[in-house]
């Protein structure tokens, strides 16, 4: 129960926790020319062949929680090519995702629009991005967060044998989604790594003098301490939560283990008069290569099966297992954080399992509120789960009910 000495402001953020998604439109996005789709509460499983659209459902879901693409670093991929033909006899063309989120005290309406018009560049046109929430103007950073929820997918198998910028954006998204000081860190860093690296490269090349670092550098540093400090915090938090799930879905007395292992040569206490020294120690460097060589944007994540790297010893099965271990603990993460349960969307996953795991999956999954499965064979789930599912099928684009 919340205490009744809580603020206005938590009382308002506790009123609004998402309990679900109810409806999801999509116009002009991937291989949706226009759809209006009511989701039920539950489960929901949504059957159909391969590159039909499954997946395509469920990014355009996980966009409402993290404001952007999981899979594409560039807001042009996203658009339909019917709505790239347009721009050739109109000049101007939209797409838009949004959806309606139901929560304790009504809904909100969150939309992310795309304006795309032609232009010289190689792709031969932009698509600008504006943010809607109940139809306001709103940024980016207001929108992550409002809606919890989790993604499940084959490609997640890129957290181990991936680049470390993968695991780090793992991390950036799941701490934005419930720590707003997290997110506004995230985006003064990456501002004055930006500017930093800039000037590095200035005076490299005798345009500018080191004496003008120190402004970018406790800019950095500022930052780069609050980081820090709660990336290791929670990725403490999902070790000790991933371990009885490890435990259960391995089937074996295997340890798993999670480290966040900072950049080389960083001062052991973090605070910030230490990474201050150690970005003035590494000044010469980084002015060489024109490039910030210390910091949260070169750190990683580690992941261990009994004290042995996975990324290079673990075999398939044991990095998935790992890998399904860590999102239930995400999951759980998000439900203590935000004192509701995020939304499971789980794109394929079951088809990876063997019989015994997609059963424990199961039982985890009986414990959401809200939860999207799609699969391209519907007897890779359970008969007495995918029973008493809500189900849908796509087909070509289009979405109906089963």
């Amino acid at each position: 129960m919340l205490p009744i000495t809580a603020d206005y402001d938590t009382l308002n953020l506790l009123w609004r926790i998402l309990i679900r998604i109810s409806h999801l439109s999509l116009l002009n996005f991937r291989n949706y020319d226009n759809l209006e789709l009511s989701l039920p509460p539950g489960t929901t499983v949504i059957q159909g062949a391969n590159g039909h659209g499954k997946s395509n459902l469920l990014e355009a879901i996980y966009m409402m929680a993290i404001a952007k693409s999981p899979k594409v670093t560039t807001d042009r991929e996203l658009i339909n090519k019917f709505s790239v033909l347009q721009l050739e006899q109109q000049k101007l063309s939209y797409s838009k995702i949004g959806c309606v989120a139901e929560h304790i005290q009504g809904s909100e309406k969150l939309e992310i629009h795309y304006r795309c018009q032609l232009s010289q560049n190689i792709h031969g046109f932009v698509a600008q991005k504006f943010i809607r929430i109940n139809g306001s103007p709103k940024r980016s950073s207001e929108l992550v967060g409002i809606v919890n929820a989790v993604l499940f997918s084959v490609g997640d198998l890129d957290l181990i044998y991936g680049s470390p910028s993968v695991r780090r954006r793992y991390l950036d998204i799941l701490l934005s989604q419930v720590d707003k000081e997290y997110l506004l860190s995230i985006q003064q860093y990456q501002k004055a790594n930006t500017q930093r690296n800039h000037l590095l490269r200035l005076i490299r090349d005798g345009s500018s003098s080191a004496n003008e670092l120190t402004f970018w550098d406790q800019q950095l540093a500022k930052n780069a301490v609050t980081l820090t400090r709660k990336r290791q915090e929670a990725v403490e938090i999902l070790e000790g939560t991933s371990l009885p799930f490890h435990r259960l879905m391995g089937g074996s007395n295997e340890k798993m283990s999670i480290r966040y292992a900072r950049t080389d040569d960083l001062s052991e206490n973090i605070d910030l008069e230490n990474f201050t020294k150690d970005l003035e120690r590494s000044r010469r460097r980084d002015i060489a290569r024109g490039s910030t060589t210390i910091g949260p944007h070169r750190d990683d994540l580690i992941f261990e099966i009994d004290k042995m790297e996975a990324s290079k010893y673990a075999s398939r099965g044991q990095s998935r297992t790992a890998i399904l271990a860590l999102k239930m603990a995400e999951s759980e993460f998000l439900t203590n954080r935000r004192s509701t349960k995020p939304v499971l969307l789980l794109d394929d996953v079951m088809s990876e399992l063997d019989q015994t795991r997609r059963e424990q999956m199961v039982e985890h999954l009986k414990k959401h509120d809200q939860v999207i499965i799609t699969t391209a064979e519907p007897s890779n789930i359970p008969d007495s789960f995918i029973n008493s599912s809500n189900r849908l099928e796509v087909i070509n684009g289009s979405v109906k009910t089963i």
